[in-house]
């Protein structure tokens, strides 16, 4: 998929060479591929209300910049992605964080926070790391007094139903960020920006400061592959939602005391141990041959030491032996040891 795509790329390339190769918007090409998958979800969207970035991070990182002076505040998810906490924190900004509750977003401390922030960072699709996905009833209520930027990097991994409608069509002002990292492949390092044209040429002035564009050949590559709606691959579908089963089965068979409730998309699980033991486990695991992400990387204040992210990118055999390995690392913790076994997969 990925090597017809590039020579299809290649044989685009020669027309693009009489340019200089530098665009800070990104190829028409792309912009009217990613202006294309919005429509085909229900959002009238042109090509000039998109920019092309080198990820989703890199988006972030430009709108964080383009958008916030230091000690702005900003709301988050609580839990969030790390790298967007990562982002604000070196903007200078002041976190404001709204806990998800088990139900997900409530819309009334929402509504609160948003009218002492500058800024929200909001992920409503299969949520990184709960997996939770905002309800159609929460997007038609929530208007938040801030400009919202709304990440959508895991909106086309729906695993039990359709993909979720744009946070877009309820708020018109919303930035949304995107990518097909996820969805394709993160070695193609493309992501991009919807927003009102005024915005995007605000980002465009501030962008050579990071960098001076995407490179074209991914670029039309990726333009490719949307267009051919790879990233909604329905094989690609069901070996994640096997996975995603297989974690959740091995949870149940070798750490029966973990609650991990099953994401309707996306590509993890947040997994919730009954004692605070996140750092401790995270730090002791490798001996036993399996990496984790500790559950307060996703949160600040020191929050959730009872969690752990477990992403189920992984076949289900070597899934299954690292949720063993990882119950053995557990044992031993609270046994006060450690232990050196071979290597295992990576969680």
């Amino acid at each position: 998929m990925l090597h017809a795509a590039f020579a299809t790329a290649l044989e685009q390339l020669p027309r693009h060479f009489e340019r200089h190769g530098y665009d800070r918007y990104g190829t028409a090409e792309l912009r009217g591929a990613v202006a294309d998958w919005y429509r085909r979800r229900g959002l009238p969207t042109a090509p000039d209300h998109i920019m092309i970035t080198n990820g989703a991070q890199h988006a972030l990182g430009l709108l964080a910049r383009t958008l916030l002076s230091p000690r702005d505040r900003v709301l988050i998810d609580h839990p969030t992605y790390p790298h967007a906490i990562r982002t604000f924190t070196e903007a200078r900004a002041r976190l404001l964080p709204v806990a998800l509750v088990s139900s997900g977003w409530d819309t009334a401390q929402l509504d609160a926070a948003a009218r002492a922030a500058q800024l929200a960072y909001l992920i409503p699709d299969f949520h990184n790391p709960t997996g939770m996905c905002m309800s159609p009833r929460v997007r038609r209520q929530l208007r938040l007094a801030c400009p919202t930027v709304i990440d959508e990097t895991m909106t086309d991994l729906a695993l039990d139903g359709p993909k979720p409608e744009p946070f877009a069509i309820h708020m018109p002002t919303a930035v949304s960020v995107g990518s097909v990292s996820k969805s394709i492949w993160g070695g193609l390092r493309i992501g991009w920006i919807r927003a009102v044209p005024s915005l995007l040429e605000r980002l465009a002035q501030a962008r050579p400061t990071m960098d001076l564009g995407t490179p074209v050949v991914e670029q039309l590559a990726t333009a490719v592959l949307l267009n051919e709606r790879q990233a909604e691959r329905s094989d690609a579908l069901r070996q994640l939602r096997s996975q995603r089963d297989a974690l959740s089965r091995a949870l149940t068979e070798y750490l029966p005391d973990v609650q991990a409730a099953l994401p309707a998309g996306g590509v993890t699980l947040w997994a919730a141990f009954p004692e605070p033991i996140s750092s401790r486990l995270a730090a002791i695991a490798p001996d036993y041959g399996v990496t984790i992400a500790a559950g307060p990387r996703f949160g600040i204040g020191g929050a959730f030491e009872r969690h752990i992210r477990l992403p189920y990118t992984l076949p289900s055999s070597q899934l299954a032996e690292a949720i063993r390995r990882l119950a053995q690392a557990q044992l031993a913790l609270t046994r006060g040891m450690t232990g050196t076994h071979t290597p295992a997969p990576v969680v």
